[in-house]
């Protein structure tokens, strides 16, 4: 199994130890990781070039594509980050939302429709579920229909080594049987909420398909969807 990592903070506090223990029980056969905010593109300045042009114009693509080839290449992608004000930090958000031109809607990568997605989240005591949608929304988006999330609340304190020996086994444990999910991992089948969404963007893709005028140049998304054989050039 190749798994690719992302972890959302460099701090080797909570996230980092309960990450740890889930790939200690893991054990993939190839491992990449990074660490954000050092391995994290900048934030996206709205310039649309990605979608109008290409995303090999993007000023941050020296950043965002090698973190982007190691999803493309993993059978399992996972998301590490603490909960920041109840939602997912900001570098995690930022590099997120330099994948957008591979959503459905634009030019979505046929290799991610089987991969599986974790993630993996710890706060103080507030929900995590909110957090987690941040990453979950983008995956879904991207083609992975399977997503397991898993949530932690450290109550104790945000400091690993103060946090009282009995609670962290307790958490230890709990990771290890969530990493077990993932042992043996078989490629996933798209749900029917991936189907639907794939779906009507297909049926956006045709529409503009048949309203381009014969001669004219069509865009770089609607080349994606033909190339592909989604939709057929009328």
């Amino acid at each position: 199994m190749k798994c690719v990592v992302i972890n959302g903070t460099e701090i080797k506090g909570c996230t980092y130890n309960l990450k740890e223990f889930f790939l200690d029980e893991l054990k993939p056969d190839q491992l990449t990781e990074f660490y954000f905010p050092k391995d994290a593109p900048a934030y996206c300045t709205g310039c649309k070039t990605c979608f109008m042009k290409s995303e090999t114009l993007c000023p941050h693509y020296l950043k965002v594509n090698p973190i982007w080839q190691a999803m493309l290449d993993a059978d399992l992608i996972v998301f590490a980050y603490p909960v920041y004000v109840l939602r997912a930090p900001g570098q995690v958000k930022t590099f997120l939302d330099h994948l957008g031109v591979h959503w459905f809607a634009h030019r979505p990568e046929p290799r991610m429709f089987n991969k599986t997605g974790a993630i993996i989240t710890q706060s103080i005591g507030a929900p995590n579920k909110d957090a987690q949608k941040d990453a979950a929304t983008s995956l879904n988006w991207l083609g992975i229909s399977r997503i397991k999330k898993i949530g932690f609340g450290m109550m104790e304190g945000v400091i690993w080594n103060e946090i009282s020996e009995k609670r962290r086994a307790g958490f230890e444990q709990k990771i290890r049987a969530f990493a077990r999910q993932f042992c043996n991992l078989k490629p996933a089948k798209k749900s029917l909420k991936t189907k639907f969404i794939f779906q009507m963007c297909k049926m956006l893709q045709t529409s503009l398909s048949k309203n381009t005028p014969e001669g004219q140049e069509l865009s770089v998304d609607l080349q994606h969807w033909i190339d592909n054989g989604w939709v057929a050039r009328k």
